[in-house]
C-alpha cells in the first residue's frame, strides 16, 4: 500500500510516519513541501499514485478560528471535503481527523459516536461542518475525532502542545495557571498512529472517537506531569469562564465504534503519558 499523509511533518503526521513507513511505502509533506491550498495541483499530483490519503492538516488556533473565519473553515471544511470526494472518485481511501470541541461540554458522561453536536466556537463549527461535507462527499471516508493531543513533535501550527508548555515553564522557572473546570482525555499521538494502522485493515468508515482511556482535567494533566518528572514548577488553578472563546466543560470521548469491532488499543492516559516523559521524549 502507498500512503500519502498530508502534514506529515506535524505533530501527528510525524508519529503517523514513524509507525506506517514499518509497513507500508509513505510519502508526504506540509507547506514547506507542498501548498494543499493550491488543491487542483495537488490532487494531480497524488492521482493514480497512493492508495491512501491522511490528512493531518487543519486550522487548529481556536483563538484565531474566531477572528480568521474564512481561513478556518477552508482548512477544516471545504478542502477536507474536496479531497474526500477525489478520494472516493478514484477509490482511494481517506483519514481524517477532527476534534472532541464539536460538543458543547453539557453532557456528563463519556460522548459517543452518535451524540448530537453543537459547538461552542467557530473552531469547532468548522470541524463538525467538515465531517459533514466529508461524508456527503464520501461515505468510505474514515474521521477520526481526537482530543487533548501531545507527542515527540510539537504542533507546526501552534508551536507547542500542553506538554511542551508546561516543560517550558519549568525550565524557566515561571509559575503557570491552569484551568482546572475543563475536562478531556489527553491523547499520545503515537497511539493514534498505532490505531490508524489496525484501522486501515477493517472496513469500518464514519465517524470514530479515538482517544486514550480515562479523564481528568488540564490542571491535573499539568500535575501528572510535573509528579512523573518531579518538575519544580508552581501550578495554579483558574476557571475557564473568562476563556475567550468559549469550550466545553466536559469533552471526554467514548471508543465506543472500535470497541464495538474489537479494535481499541488506546491505552490508558496516565500509562502513555509515563512512557512518554520517561522512554519516548528522551530517544
Amino acid at each position: 500500500m502507498r500512503i500519502y499523509i498530508i502534514g506529515k511533518n506535524g505533530q501527528l503526521g510525524f508519529d503517523l510516519d514513524r509507525v506506517l513507513s514499518k509497513r507500508f511505502k509513505v510519502d508526504g509533506g506540509g507547506r514547506e513541501t507542498f501548498d494543499v491550498r493550491r488543491v487542483d495541483e495537488f490532487l494531480s499530483f497524488v492521482k493514480g499514485k497512493y492508495d491512501l490519503l491522511i490528512n493531518c492538516s487543519a486550522y487548529l488556533d481556536v483563538v484565531k478560528s474566531e477572528k480568521y473565519i474564512k481561513d478556518s473553515f477552508l482548512m477544516n471544511a471545504i478542502l477536507p471535503s474536496v479531497i474526500s470526494k477525489f478520494c472516493y472518485d478514484n477509490r482511494i481511501k481517506f483519514f481524517h481527523f477532527s476534534t472532541d470541541y464539536v460538543f458543547d461540554g453539557r453532557k456528563k458522561t463519556p460522548y459517543v459516536e452518535v451524540d448530537r453536536c453543537d459547538p461552542l466556537n467557530n473552531y469547532g463549527l468548522s470541524k463538525y461542518v467538515g465531517e459533514r461535507m466529508i461524508l456527503e462527499n464520501n461515505p468510505d471516508a474514515k474521521i477520526l475525532r481526537v482530543s487533548g493531543l501531545y507527542g515527540k513533535r510539537e504542533s507546526k501550527s501552534k508551536g507547542y502542545n500542553f506538554v511542551s508548555f508546561i516543560l517550558k515553564k519549568a525550565e524557566k522557572r515561571e509559575k503557570v495557571q491552569i484551568v482546572n473546570d475543563q475536562f478531556l482525555t489527553p491523547t499520545y499521538t503515537l497511539n493514534i498512529a498505532k490505531q490508524v494502522e489496525k484501522l486501515i485493515d477493517f472496513d469500518i468508515s464514519g465517524i470514530i472517537h479515538s482517544t486514550d482511556e480515562g479523564e481528568t482535567s488540564w490542571y491535573d494533566f499539568a500535575l501528572e506531569i510535573k509528579r512523573v518528572l518531579k518538575l519544580d514548577l508552581k501550578i495554579e488553578k483558574r476557571d475557564s469562564q473568562d476563556l475567550f472563546p468559549k469550550r466545553p466543560k466536559y469533552s471526554v470521548l467514548e471508543n465506543a465504534v472500535l470497541k464495538k469491532n474489537c479494535i481499541n488499543i488506546m491505552r490508558n492516559w496516565k500509562e502513555s503519558l509515563e512512557y512518554f516523559l520517561k522512554v519516548d521524549l528522551l530517544k
